[in-house]
């Protein structure tokens, strides 16, 4: 057999840069991560960013406003653009700091308006498909779209090809990948699952069975593509998948921790998902970067006591960063949060260093440039 040597020379290569890029020090990846501190009681949302891929952070200033709420999502574009939700006050009259938008890399955050008619202002998960494009999602069950990079938000009715309404009642978390947007409904069952495969015309309840007795519906989703998505119960271990756009789901053989939440989830190949878990306050939580194959973990887990895992974003299947918490009464010395860096899959973790100012901030999620949240 006759060998193209050119070819063979530039697979090679490509090879090569792969692994670098693989291996090396993500020196000018871009990301955000979003928490909180307390003061007397009083939250106060926080955003810290890094431009060296966690070498350094920075604390962000944020708009008058803020006080009084948690950040409970990040989502970055790229190194200017990002948006952010935040868990405002629940009476959806008051216009509040609920999302949160900057397209000058963080040098200035605006609170973007939302519109009337909301079951509530207390935003759950948003996702920047663009500069311009945006979906975000309340606790009540509002879906929300963007297309003007947040100078409007308009409220999308979720309904099915019949043009009935889908009840939705409590929303933790959201994914879009394209034109297909997957919503999670926790109080939803086994149809907990909602999804659009058209941008947001229709939508259909998606069936997930053999749901633990304790659990309630759907907390975690993470789509791959318009075919592989993931998906994780509320107080239940094994995870969930369709490899067929939602037309049918499999329960997997094996679980990480049965009557407990994974508290973030996100696919970084078809057959690869990274989990934050929360634990508790006295043991931590863990990440995990877990492969399924046939329904089986082949699992890579790590302890973070004291620190309560809660957001991931992964680059690829070697390189990932994770975000949690710790209860102020485990070690005081130790800062509220933790951020973690691995390039080797998970089997080691570096805690990364946060600057003074942020010591008294609790990470909760996580979002870098060009990773898959």
């Amino acid at each position: 057999m006759k060998i193209n040597i050119s070819c063979l020379l530039l697979m090679c290569l490509l090879l090569m840069i792969i692994s670098c890029a693989d291996n090396a020090s993500p020196v000018t990846v871009t990301g955000w991560t979003i928490g909180w501190s307390e003061d007397a009681g009083i939250s106060t949302v926080k955003i810290l960013k890094t431009d060296n891929g966690g070498a350094t952070w920075t604390l962000q200033a944020l708009p008058v406003g803020c006080e009084g709420f948690q950040g409970k999502d990040i989502s970055a574009v790229n190194t200017d653009v990002a948006w952010a939700a935040v868990g405002g006050d629940p009476d959806p009259a008051i216009q509040q700091c609920a999302i949160l938008h900057t397209d000058n890399g963080g040098e200035r955050w605006t609170v973007q308006t939302l519109p009337g008619g909301m079951k509530s202002h207390h935003i759950k998960s948003i996702k920047g498909i663009s500069p311009t494009e945006a979906w975000a999602v309340s606790l009540l069950g509002d879906v929300l779209h963007t297309t003007d990079g947040g100078a409007s938000w308009n409220i999308v009715e979720v309904k099915n090809a019949d043009g009935e309404i889908i009840t939705v009642q409590e929303i933790n978390r959201m994914d879009v990948l394209g034109l297909d947007i997957w919503i999670v409904d926790v109080k939803g069952g086994e149809t907990g699952v909602i999804h659009s495969p058209d941008g947001g015309l229709t939508w259909r309840q998606e069936q997930l069975s053999g749901m633990d007795s304790l659990s309630t519906g759907p907390i975690v989703v993470s789509a791959f593509s318009s075919l592989v998505t993931w998906a994780a119960m509320n107080q239940d271990g094994f995870l969930w998948w369709t490899e067929n756009g939602g037309a049918s789901w499999t329960k997997s053989n094996d679980n990480l921790v049965a009557g407990a939440d994974y508290d973030d989830i996100c696919a970084s190949s078809a057959n690869v998902v990274w989990i934050a878990f929360n634990g508790n306050a006295i043991g931590g939580g863990f990440t995990a970067r877990v492969t399924i194959t046939d329904g089986n973990f082949e699992t890579i887990q790590t302890n973070h006591p004291p620190y309560m895992m809660e957001g991931v974003s992964p680059m690829t299947d070697n390189k990932a960063w994770a975000v949690g918490f710790k209860m102020p009464a485990v070690e005081p010395d130790l800062p509220l949060g933790a951020i973690y860096f691995t390039k080797d899959g998970g089997a080691t973790w570096q805690s990364q260093t946060l600057p003074s100012d942020a010591l008294d901030v609790s990470f909760w999620k996580v979002s870098f440039v060009g990773a898959r949240r």
